[in-house]
């Protein structure tokens, strides 16, 4: 599966792409927040298979990926039906964790609706403890890590969260 999407690594990585569920609409009339987190979510499944962390590499490993911090910014409301599409880039890794950055945009307009960056954690199921990529995992993300390199850092980014002062 990864080969297929290596060769696109040059830029971020489509992940995504859904119209907004009915179900993923709130009381305001636009997508909940906590839907876009939803969204994200499947995107770092996606990621997990560019590296080949499927769900029959995991079974068959006894790894997997926990999510140890995100941070979503809300930058557009979007409608029920409106396409979506999430990208993703790696900004940083090591030999046990990734730190991604993801763009959810309209997909006809390309506006950007939302970002979030989060960090991963490889584990090893059976110790339940943080442990390295294995070596065909670890060459994956290193090839996108050299790759996403070459890129420009998103401006949400790193953004801490505070109370602008006027």
């Amino acid at each position: 599966m990864s080969s297929a999407i290596l060769p696109k690594i040059e830029h971020a990585i489509p992940l995504f792409e859904s119209p907004v569920l009915p179900e993923w609409i709130d009381y305001n009339g636009h997508m909940n927040d906590a839907c876009y987190v939803v969204a994200f979510s499947q995107a770092v499944e996606g990621f997990m298979s560019c590296i080949d962390l499927n769900e029959t590499f995991r079974s068959e490993h006894d790894v997997s990926i926990y999510t140890l911090q995100s941070m979503v910014s809300y930058l557009h409301e979007v409608s029920e039906g409106e396409n979506i599409v999430i990208k993703g880039q790696l900004l940083e890794s090591d030999a046990k964790k990734l730190r991604l950055f993801l763009t959810m945009s309209h997909a006809t307009t390309h506006v950007e609706l939302a970002t979030m960056e989060t960090l991963l954690l490889h584990m090893d199921m059976i110790r339940h403890k943080a442990s390295p990529f294995l070596p065909h995992t670890l060459s994956l993300v290193e090839n996108i890590q050299t790759a996403h390199n070459k890129l420009e850092t998103p401006k949400n980014a790193g953004k801490p969260i505070s109370l602008k002062r006027i």
